[in-house]
């Protein structure tokens, strides 16, 4: 019964903080290619053009356009802005900022040019981050409708048999139940029944509560990569590279809820604030491999095709929680607090999908470039492995659970990026344009970037900056209902705003 339980729990928690998500699979899989200022500034789509270090996140043939050996280093600074406006009524957009600094490419390119018809031989390992979650989230506002509703519903069994209180789930009804937020249903000698009922049950369905929440992510998906090509008569370029993913994600978040009516006079009889926290931490170490190729109609015009293997990755999960309730009963307030026995540490195995590129590029002699890029790729296709080692604490079926909601609402995306690059003597001036479909079947998430850079050439130095603007429309719930009567929606605007500045040198 237990298992059953925590099945339905996790299953239904998932559009806000629980691990082993739908939501944690997209966003461990969206990863972005530019980690260098002249890939960032074209739009991140240069990879059939090759002769640039990040080109070995999407096409590694690139890496076999080098003529001599060469070291660069990248340093970033990120922006992100994050407005959330609570539905359900005129309440505020609130807004906030989240900065980090990082070095989002550090590598170096060893040179060889052997003898015959193979011009040239190159070998190159590297650091490059490839996705970056730090951001900052708050809302607040009033709207009807409770979490409250979710732990009454993560306490029923759905069959429809008793569920007694050392039954319940350690981190959302448990707690919920020690801090009065749920409470059971008494027989006729007062003796719990295993059936339980909370304060929003016979209140008016439209009475409306406040409520507001602070939210704080961090963390990153830093790649480090050995790559080999070879260019084989100024014809056919190939190459490979095996990437290590390391991953880093934490998220902590604060939610309250509130009767804004005066003391044992609210719009809720009973109910007086509900508060809820908890805290995700996930680390991973991944490994995957790319493989590319770049043919050359003519000196002038590129055409690359690259398919990268799923990462897989090992996975650990930290995750805690704690339930605030207070309540009126005969004009006196009660207030409880429930916490899990112990916080949960959980090792699982986790897999993105598939991914195909295509590009091309065209060289304009005494001008500059265009670069073209497509990627396809199923989000559909992440898999958790939650039995890692045989020694899961879920249910055999809680994988197969989660795997399927993935396929069912996650879809395949085309992903576009363009962009040119006009040099005017030692001086490039970039432009770019990124397009990322959405991977939500039921959302029109469309994230776009638009990028400007320059560029100067020394003989053995150089430097590149760019700047990246990037922005994208969501919903975001607090929490999930299956019999929802007023299931919260936020209106969600995130926009970036990243400079990377490059830093190279050959020799």
């Amino acid at each position: 019964m237990k298992n059953n339980i925590l099945i339905i729990l996790l299953f239904s928690f998932t559009i806000s903080i629980s691990a082993q998500s739908l939501n944690d699979a997209l966003r461990f899989s969206q990863i972005e290619s530019a980690s260098t200022a002249r890939m960032a500034g074209i739009g991140g789509g240069m990879s059939a053009l090759g002769g640039e270090f990040s080109v070995i996140n999407v096409n590694p043939a690139g890496l076999a356009i080098y003529r001599s050996s060469e070291f660069s280093i990248t340093p970033s600074f990120d922006l992100r802005n994050t407005t959330g406006v609570l539905s359900g009524g005129s309440n505020p957009e609130i807004e906030d900022n989240a900065a980090s600094f990082s070095f989002s490419n550090i590598g170096i390119v060893l040179n060889s040019q052997p003898r015959g018809k193979w011009r040239t031989s190159n070998f190159a390992i590297g650091y490059n981050r490839i996705a970056n979650f730090k951001e900052n989230f708050n809302f607040e506002g009033r709207s009807s409708g409770s979490m409250a509703e979710q732990f009454l519903e993560l306490a029923t069994d759905p069959g429809g048999a008793p569920v007694f209180a050392q039954e319940l789930d350690d981190f959302l009804a448990g707690p919920a139940y020690d801090a009065f937020a749920i409470g059971d249903i008494l027989d006729d000698q007062d003796n719990p029944t295993g059936f339980y009922f909370n304060d929003f049950e016979d209140a008016d369905p439209n009475a409306q509560i406040a409520r507001l929440q602070n939210l704080s992510r961090q963390g990153s998906i830093s790649e480090l990569s050995l790559s080999l090509a070879g260019n084989y008569n100024n014809k056919l370029l190939i190459g490979g590279s095996l990437g290590i993913p390391i991953l880093r994600y934490t998220q902590s978040r604060s939610y309250e809820e509130f009767d804004p009516g005066t003391e044992f006079d609210g719009n809720v009889p009973f109910f007086e604030s509900l508060q809820f926290t908890d805290t995700l931490s996930t680390e991973g170490v991944g490994v995957n491999v790319k493989l590319g190729m770049i043919y050359w109609p003519t000196p002038k015009i590129r055409i690359g095709a690259a398919v990268h293997t799923p990462t897989f990755y090992s996975m650990t999960d930290f995750y805690d929680t704690s339930v605030g309730y207070t309540f009126t009963e005969n004009g006196n307030i009660t207030s409880g607090r429930g916490e899990p026995f112990q916080p949960r540490d959980i090792d699982y195995g986790f897999r993105t999908p598939w991914r195909f590129i295509g590009s091309g590029g065209l060289i304009i002699p005494q001008f500059g470039l265009l670069s073209a890029e497509v990627e396809y790729v199923n989000y559909g296709n992440n898999v958790y492995n939650l039995d890692k080692d045989g020694n899961s604490i879920f249910d055999t079926d809680r994988g197969d659970i989660v795997n399927a909601e993935i396929e069912d609402e996650l879809q395949s995306a085309l992903n576009i990026r363009v962009g040119a690059e006009y040099k005017i003597e030692r001086i490039l001036l970039r432009a770019g344009y990124n397009w990322s479909a959405s991977a939500r079947a039921n959302q029109d998430d469309v994230l776009t970037r638009i990028s400007v850079g320059a560029g100067y050439r020394a003989d053995r130095v150089y430097l590149d900056l760019a700047y990246v603007r990037g922005s994208r429309e969501d919903i975001y719930s607090p929490y999930s209902l299956e019999n929802s009567r007023a299931e919260q929606q936020v209106n969600r605007q995130l926009a970036s705003n990243n400079i990377l500045f490059t830093l190279g040198y050959r020799f």
